[in-house]
């Protein structure tokens, strides 16, 4: 077994991300009385949740490295932690999204949605300045935008803000992306984290929707005016599926360099500064 201190301190920030999660989902449920009702979904999706993380970080063990000079690191750094708690925040925050269906929570959802888009820009902020660029933060980062989009996507889905079509094919690209990076992560035994041209357009676009779709509450625009705005935000996402399959069978098909180094995480060949 690895008893690198890098994989200790993994394993105490997997146990402070779970904890620092029951006291959030207890800040909701004790006051609005409905812990009883989902203190065992929340138990049981975090648990499986942070379990995930925890494997996944601990097969990323050797790409705790600084860059750009492969510093290896003792500990989980700051920048890392704030978006590992970001992405910890998901089955909280579902929990908390269902409940608002049966319980006055929802000024307070927004609360915890807007702590969630304030660790987005702090993550970087620290990484930037404090000089904590990380090879395992270039997938972190990705990974948490993502998750940070879906949970935001079903929000608007209970809120009946996008229809049930557009969240599915949201859905599909999400996850066939991490299907898709899996499948290269298994055959290539390494990964390199891009940002193409389409997978950038499909989170502007997605966004710039979503901010359209909150006109609903202060201007009476015609509903086909929403339904126009969807179906093509909806082309944008749906071509950026087969983008992303290009960009698999790309990496499948690419050379493997001549000396990938211990981790499973290479350097984009563009030199991408905005992952941590």
């Amino acid at each position: 077994m690895d008893k690198r201190p890098i994989v200790r301190s993994i394993a105490l920030t997997g146990a402070a991300l779970f904890a620092a999660q029951c006291v959030i989902f207890a800040l909701y449920a004790v006051p609005y009385r409905f812990a009883g009702r989902y203190v065992l979904p929340f138990a049981i999706g975090a648990l499986a949740f942070h379990g995930l993380i925890l494997a996944v970080l601990y097969g990323f063990r050797n790409d705790f490295v600084k860059l750009p000079g492969e510093e290896p690191l003792d500990r989980v750094n700051l920048a890392n932690r704030i978006t590992l708690f970001r992405l910890s925040t998901l089955p909280t925050l579902l929990i908390v999204i269902i409940a608002s269906k049966d319980y006055r929570i929802r000024a307070p959802l927004i609360v915890l949605v807007a702590v969630v888009f304030i660790t987005d820009f702090l993550d970087g902020l620290v990484s930037r300045r404090g000089h904590e660029v990380t090879r395992i933060g270039k997938m972190l980062d990705s990974a948490s935008d993502y998750a940070v989009l879906f949970v935001i996507s079903i929000v608007y889905y209970y809120f009946h803000l996008i229809p049930a079509w557009f969240l599915w094919l949201l859905c599909v690209r999400l996850v066939g992306q991490a299907c898709m990076m899996l499948a290269v992560l298994v055959v290539k035994k390494s990964v390199t984290p891009k940002t193409s041209f389409m997978g950038k357009l499909t989170i502007a676009t997605t966004m710039a929707l979503y901010t359209f779709e909150l006109l609903r509450f202060v201007a009476p625009l015609p509903e086909r005016a929403y339904a126009a705005a969807e179906y093509a935000v909806g082309a944008i996402v749906a071509l950026s599926i087969f983008d992303k399959i290009g960009i698999m069978v790309a990496d499948l098909q690419a050379t493997a360099p001549a000396n990938p180094g211990t981790g499973r995480i290479l350097a984009p060949e563009n030199g991408e500064k905005d992952a941590h």
